[in-house]
């Protein structure tokens, strides 16, 4: 199954009970932004990628961004329609994929965002490079470009492959990774509790096996000056300038 697809007919579903507490994250991320300095300076435009239910979106707005929010899940959208009712200044949201983000250009972006692990859910490290040559085309000069993604440099082996991700007492959520060259199969795997008995469902999709050292290479590559690069939120994270 496609990522689009895995995200429409299974993880869409509880992806943000999977998330955990909602205005936690949306609080850490917008300290995060905070700390970096990275708030806007006068009227500015922001195009969060991946955006899902908004933890980053919101974040942006309430640092006084003009905020775009791009994502291709429905369910995911609407929660971010849903979360954004409490700002003073509307969000724009857009369905459609990140690989769109060229079109965008015409909004004068000053900073991009793709957290989440959200870049390794493209189809290919080619791919990847695609997406990051339109990022750089889309930006104004000397726009930003904040990413984040999992480092699945080491593969991990036998039991260790199963990942416990959230459970209460309705449901249990486990990731399961099956280790490629360049790739990673990943099953969501959740058990819900209806009428007393446990039903399962069950949907795989792959994600890219991204490195730092070549994602710093492909940035580079492209014109970016690199900033910084730090673990926040247990994923590796990297600031590069136009």
């Amino acid at each position: 199954m496609n990522t689009k697809d895995h995200y429409s007919n299974h993880l869409g579903n509880f992806y943000s009970w999977m998330l955990g507490d909602w205005k936690t994250k949306q609080t850490e991320f917008f300290e995060f932004l905070k700390s970096k300095s990275l708030g806007a300076q006068g009227k500015e435009v922001a195009i969060d990628l991946g955006a899902g239910n908004g933890i980053q979106s919101l974040a942006l707005s309430k640092l006084g961004y003009e905020v775009i929010s791009i994502d291709f899940n429905k369910q995911l959208l609407s929660e971010l329609k849903e979360n954004a009712k409490t700002l003073s200044h509307p969000i724009e949201i857009i369905e459609d994929d990140i690989l769109s983000v060229a079109k965008f250009q015409h909004k004068g972006p000053t900073l991009l965002l793709c957290m989440g692990d959200t870049i390794t859910h493209l189809s290919s490290k080619e791919e990847i490079k695609e997406f990051l040559k339109s990022c750089y085309e889309c930006l104004n000069p000397n726009g930003k470009l904040l990413l984040s993604f999992r480092d699945y440099s080491q593969n991990l082996e036998g039991d260790s492959r199963f990942i416990p991700v959230m459970s209460d007492d309705t449901k249990i959520h486990t990731c399961i990774l099956e280790y490629e060259e360049n790739r990673i199969r990943v099953t969501d795997q959740l058990y819900t509790k209806k009428n007393n008995l446990w039903e399962m469902s069950i949907s795989s999709y792959f994600k890219v096996r991204l490195q730092k050292e070549e994602c710093l290479h492909y940035l580079e590559g492209l014109g970016f000056q690199i900033e910084w690069t730090e673990i926040f939120q247990r994923m590796i994270t990297i600031l590069a300038k136009k």
